[in-house]
């Protein structure tokens, strides 16, 4: 466990201990299915309760690789018992086997009339489904355990809270949790601490005890986990815990507040995939009359190309080019240099104004959610000539970029397009720690208010 930890290697044992688990999941998915039926029927089993299973069996797979996903049957850094995965892996059965169900009682319903379905087999294969899940899990943590895996935890705290705080933990912690023995020192930051202790071995957790962290060294702190890929933890007060959410884990039977944002553990992360790509194909065609009309009225106005490209920082701070409609005289930075945006900004010509007003000019950008560039929703994309300037001024500014950037958000829906840079950040890093279908779904309603109305922009 000795030398520094690059992020991607942890990552890549990570996604290796799940990928091995999938395939074998993928297996067992189809064996239960098959299965349920021969336990019901014996080895003849009636060709038309084999015709609605054969159809959309790559459906059905996907959706129960899914419904694990949802339930958190793959995540071995946070669940640690089977205790911790008993429950889950219940619910991740019944849901699955129930919608498959659904799906396939629709189909008969109005398509294969002729095929039948039983409730019975259904039921076996979720008692099946969940046995496995169950199994399946408990083995994955035995195996764990023998191949001496463990999940790294680091306390930071004052040395009282520290040591009071770490003790109890390994008093109660599972076996696969191994507490890091680490002594608080006033002198150095705890994000020192933490790059010590990751110059020592790999950090997967950190719990903190102090609360009353200053907000600059509690940035500091954030940061510097968003690079090592550890999650961190606050154990609230009493204070504390009446501002709370319910997103709240325990480990060794604390509540702890988990301050890495859900979406990059959630399973809506595929799914926020694939209303992306759905999204921007019907928007694309159906826009295509009115980006017609945009383009010959731009070329009609001013000189210069119709499209404006710009490199701009993705997810992970990777570069890519980003197209908008120009709104702007041509070159208007061969003067200035890259400047952000102002009120009232000369360069802007007079159809830019209203391309603006009314979001049109972003547009062209749907072609960089269907590339996988950006997303319908998130942070805006930031051009790299400001990103360090941002992130010296606020560590916490490089959060943004565990994240693809969006079409729109937060910032779009509630800001104006001139807001100063300081205050977007807010609405970013709020976005960010609270994604969900929900929340995409109200910013995506909120943007056809701003599109039809021209609300907060200049």
């Amino acid at each position: 466990m000795g030398g520094d930890i690059n992020p991607s290697v942890t990552q890549s044992r990570r996604h290796g201990r799940g990928g091995a688990l999938l395939f074998v999941d993928l297996i067992a998915f189809a064996v239960s299915i098959n299965a349920a039926l021969v336990i019901l029927f014996g080895a003849a089993v009636p060709y038309e309760h084999q015709i609605p299973y054969l159809y959309f069996w790559p459906v059905l797979l996907v959706w129960r690789v899914f419904c694990a996903g949802a339930f958190d049957l793959y995540d071995f850094r946070r669940r640690l018992t089977l205790s911790d995965f008993a429950f889950n892996a219940i619910g991740a059965a019944a849901v699955a086997v129930l919608g498959g169900y659904i799906l396939l009682a629709t189909v008969q319903l109005y398509y294969l009339p002729e095929t039948k379905l039983s409730r019975v087999a259904a039921g076996v294969d979720l008692i099946l489904l969940a046995l496995w899940f169950i199994a399946s899990r408990g083995f994955a943590l035995m195996l764990l355990h023998a191949r001496g895996y463990r999940v790294r935890l680091l306390v930071l705290g004052s040395e009282e809270s520290h040591t009071a705080l770490a003790d109890e933990i390994r008093a109660h912690a599972p076996r696969l949790l191994e507490v890091i023995a680490t002594a608080p020192n006033a002198a150095n930051s705890y994000a020192t601490t933490l790059r010590d202790a990751l110059a020592v071995g790999r950090v997967d957790q950190i719990v903190l005890a102090d609360v009353a962290l200053p907000q600059a060294e509690l940035n500091e702190l954030l940061a510097q986990c968003d690079r090592s890929d550890a999650e961190v933890f606050l154990l609230p007060g009493i204070d504390m815990s009446i501002i709370a959410n319910t997103r709240v884990c325990s480990i060794a039977g604390l509540p702890l507040i988990p301050m890495r944002p859900s979406i990059l553990t959630s399973a809506y992360g595929p799914v926020k995939r694939i209303i992306d790509v759905t999204v921007s194909v019907v928007l694309l065609i159906l826009g295509l009359p009115v980006a017609a009309i945009v383009a010959l009225l731009i070329r009609a106005e001013s000189k210069g190309p119709i499209l404006f490209s710009q490199e701009r920082a993705g997810r992970d701070r990777k570069p890519y080019r980003l197209y908008k409609f120009r709104t702007m005289i041509a070159d208007a930075e061969s003067e200035t240099g890259p400047i952000l945006s102002q009120r009232g900004d000369p360069r802007v010509t007079r159809l830019g104004r209203t391309l603006r007003k009314y979001r049109i000019d972003e547009w062209p950008q749907l072609w960089n959610v269907l590339l996988g560039q950006m997303s319908l929703v998130g942070p805006r994309p930031e051009r790299p000539e400001f990103i360090e300037r941002f992130i010296a001024e606020n560590p916490l500014y490089e959060r943004r970029f565990l994240v693809k950037p969006g079409l729109t958000g937060l910032a779009q829906i509630h800001g104006r397009y001139d807001s100063d840079y300081a205050h977007k950040p807010r609405y970013d890093l709020i976005y960010i720690n609270s994604v969900s279908f929900v929340a995409d779904a109200q910013i995506l309603a909120a943007t056809i208010r701003t599109i039809f109305t021209g609300y907060g922009a200049r």
